[in-house]
Formats: C-alpha cells, sequence, structure tokens
C-alpha cells in the first residue's frame, strides 16, 4: 500500500478530528539535518557514555539559537503572565543518530522581578498533539491547550521552555525530520536544550531548572531526569515530574498477536507506529493495520489539543479487527522497539515524581507502577502517588506539583515511595 497517498486519505476522518480535537489555528537519509550546520551529535572519537551521553566537544553547538521571533498573538491566559513571550528554534541532536536538527520551543518569562540568580527554569513536555510537522504548539495561539498548565507554571514565577520536539516545527519531511514519536533519548536532549536556548536569549534566567511534562511529556521529562547527569552539563537540575508517563508500553505486546487491547490503546497503536518508522523507514504499515484503519491514517495528520487526544484515540481505536499485528516477525519488532525505549534507561538519583490516575485507560496503574518498580529496584528516589478517580486526562494536581518543585529549588531532600 502507498502510505503516503493514504495519510490524505480518509479526509472526513481527517475533518471530523480536526473539528472536534483541534486548538487554534517521506523522512530522507538525512533526517533533515543542515549539512552546512554543526554536528551536535556524538563524535566518532569519543563514544557515548551511555544511553543519553554526547561528546564534550560539540557542547558549544546544544540549544545554539537558529531563530527567534515573539510570540504576539498568544492566548490571554498565557500572555498576561508572561513579560517574554518568544518562539525560538535551536540547535539540538537526535537521539536516533546524533544528526543535528533545529527544534522549535515557546520560551516564556513570568512578570515581575527575578529572584537572585534569575528566574528558575521548567522545560515542559506537552502531551500528544499529533506526529505532523504541523502538531508543534508554540504554533498555536493557546499552545494546542499546554495553556492552563503553563500559566500556573508562570504564575508560580517559573520560566518555562516549552519544547515542541523534534519533527514538529512546522517543515515536513523530507525538509524537515519525521517526529519519532515516544523515543526517549530524543525527547531527553530537546528538553534539555531548550532550557539552553532559554537562557541563550534571557539573561535573566538562572541555570537552576527542572524537568515536568504529561503523557507523552512524561516520558520525555522522566527521560531528560535521567539525561541531565551526563548531557546536562553547564546547567543545575534540581528533579523531575512525571505525569501519567508513557515509560514503558511494552505491555501492549503481551500475549500472541494480534493482541487484546482497549480503545484508547487500539487507537494509540497507529501513532507508536508512527514514530517507530521515524527510526526504521523500512516499516511496513500492511503488518499492523487493515481496512479502514489502514486507510484513514491521514487522520494522524491532524493536530490535537491534551483534551483531543482523548477523541483521537477513540476514533483511531474504534476497529480492532483491523489491528494487528499480523505476523510473529511484525509483533516481535514492535515489541523490541518498545523494550529498547522502556524507562528507565540510565537510572539517576535525581528526584523524580511520579502522578498517575487509578481509571487511566490509555496508560493503566499497573504499566506506570511496574517502570516506577524498575525505577525503585535501580535505586533511584521517586516519589510516587497514585491520584483516586483520575483517568489519563483528568490528573490535576497542580498545587502539589509546584509545592514539590518549590521544594526542589529551595534544595529540601526529596521524599521516596520507594
Amino acid at each position: 500500500m502507498n502510505h503516503l497517498s493514504s495519510r490524505a486519505a480518509l479526509a472526513v476522518l481527517a475533518a471530523t478530528l480536526l473539528a472536534g480535537c483541534t486548538a487554534d489555528p517521506d523522512r530522507d537519509a538525512a533526517r533533515g539535518s543542515d549539512p552546512t550546520g554543526p554536528d551536535v551529535g556524538p563524535s566518532a572519537s569519543e563514544p557515548p557514555r551511555g544511553p543519553y551521553s554526547i561528546a564534550a566537544t560539540d557542547a558549544d553547538e546544544r540549544g545554539s539559537i537558529v531563530e527567534s521571533t515573539p510570540l504576539d498573538s498568544l492566548d490571554p491566559l498565557i500572555a498576561q503572565r508572561a513579560s517574554d513571550a518568544q518562539r525560538v528554534t535551536y540547535r539540538s541532536p537526535s537521539g536516533i543518530d546524533g544528526t543535528a536538527t533545529s527544534v522549535t520551543a515557546a520560551i516564556l518569562t513570568p512578570t515581575g522581578t527575578p529572584p537572585e540568580g534569575g528566574w528558575p527554569i521548567l522545560a515542559y513536555g506537552h502531551g500528544t498533539t499529533g506526529v505532523a510537522a504541523q502538531c508543534g504548539p508554540s504554533q498555536a495561539r493557546d499552545l494546542l491547550g499546554q495553556g492552563t498548565r503553563i500559566a500556573a507554571y508562570l504564575d508560580a514565577g517559573y520560566a518555562v521552555a516549552a519544547t515542541d520536539y523534534e519533527g514538529l516545527d512546522g517543515i515536513p519531511a523530507p525538509d524537515g525530520p519525521d517526529h519519532p514519536y515516544l523515543e526517549p533519548v530524543t525527547t531527553a536532549y530537546n528538553m534539555i536544550d531548550a532550557v539552553r536556548a532559554a537562557r541563550a536569549i534571557n539573561d535573566e534566567l538562572s541555570d537552576q531548572w527542572a524537568s515536568i511534562g504529561v503523557s507523552q511529556g512524561g516520558q520525555a521529562a522522566w527521560a531528560a531526569l535521567e539525561a541531565a547527569p551526563h548531557y546536562g552539563d553547564g546547567l543545575s537540575f534540581v528533579g523531575g515530574v512525571a505525569i501519567a508517563p508513557a515509560a514503558d508500553l511494552t505491555p501492549i505486546t503481551d500475549g500472541p498477536p494480534p493482541w487484546s487491547l482497549g480503545p484508547f490503546q487500539l487507537g494509540l497503536l497507529p501513532y507508536v507506529l508512527d514514530g517507530y518508522r521515524a527510526v526504521d523507514p523500512s516499516l511496513d504499515f500492511d503488518d499492523y493495520l487493515r481496512g479502514s484503519l489502514a486507510d484513514g491514517f491521514g487522520a494522524l495528520d491532524g493536530c490535537t489539543s491534551t483534551t483531543g487526544f482523548a477523541s483521537a484515540l477513540t476514533i483511531l481505536g474504534s476497529t480492532p479487527d483491523e489491528v494487528g499485528p499480523f505476523t510473529e516477525e511484525a509483533a516481535a519488532d514492535i515489541r523490541d522497539w518498545l523494550e529498547r525505549n522502556a524507562l528507565p534507561l540510565d537510572p539517576t538519583d535525581e528526584p523524580l515524581l511520579v502522578l498517575y490516575g487509578d481509571r487511566d485507560t490509555v496508560i493503566p496503574a499497573a504499566w506506570t507502577e511496574e517502570a516506577v518498580q524498575r525505577a525503585c529496584a535501580e535505586g533511584m528516589t521517586v516519589d510516587a502517588r497514585l491520584i483516586p478517580g483520575a483517568d489519563h486526562f483528568s490528573i490535576g494536581q497542580t498545587d502539589v506539583m509546584i509545592d514539590w518543585l518549590d521544594e526542589r529549588f529551595d534544595g529540601q531532600p526529596a521524599a521516596s515511595t520507594c
């Protein structure tokens, strides 16, 4: 099947997703890199020290600014709380092959007088907004539904470096890279380099920072925490908050194929496949999707807000008989991909707060608990809190997160539930 044309095939379904889900208004070998730009990946002479490591000789290029433009039309909810708001394009390496890429982010500074040492920074990882190039939140005036959380962080006195992640910069393949959905090393780099980019354009920002994110961004926040000791040199990391994190999706592959999945998980599979294809373009969608769902893969060209993602998953997951994998080999391939990306990848003693709901049907509580148990077994400092009655989209607990972050920036020791 020609999946380039199938991405445009089911226009009605895509329109349904867009109408119900959007906020405001085939990958090349070079991964969209700039051949004249700096190589910010690991050098051939210095092998990486771990999954998140990078050569120190390339340090000056990470987070370097390509372009910065004011975000003049932000939703008032955000704009009224920001003394400065910029959309930046900055350099950050691929976690897959180390190739230099350009990534975009929204950089927002609180109003008022900065504290001594400068505004502390939150590297914010957004939940799933889509896998198409136009789905970076910094391209939307309400940041594709991220505004409420970001406004709360600004109110609490934190500058926010909100990366769009590689491939969501508005430049579609082959001119730009595809988005490697749920590939944690890339998003860890993107998160940390967004902090560097923020400090490059604003000298009122501190070198102290924390990571925070929800769902896809929860994975990014956790991965950034693991990467900070190796990749975050020159910065001072204090901790991370992972909200309903996509820490480990390997339970999707439990049992013989085709897998027995819930509606949301069936809907999640096409996104996961799209991320895998960004790493391995030889992936054949026909091994995993059939019928109207395969023909309607163009629905993934739509962008969603955090709330709209639930509707997208419901529609995409409405045809379980059309979802594989249909061979043992295909099942093994995707299982291996998910296992290689399961957190923790590189355990660290940096403090981590994990919030998750007991009614989450996208990332069930048991999946999160298994990831936390592995982290605890590796000696990590994890404060894991199950929120009764909360599903994937209703964790809340903003005050709890901010109080926890305040304590980390104040230098207080973190509690552990391990």
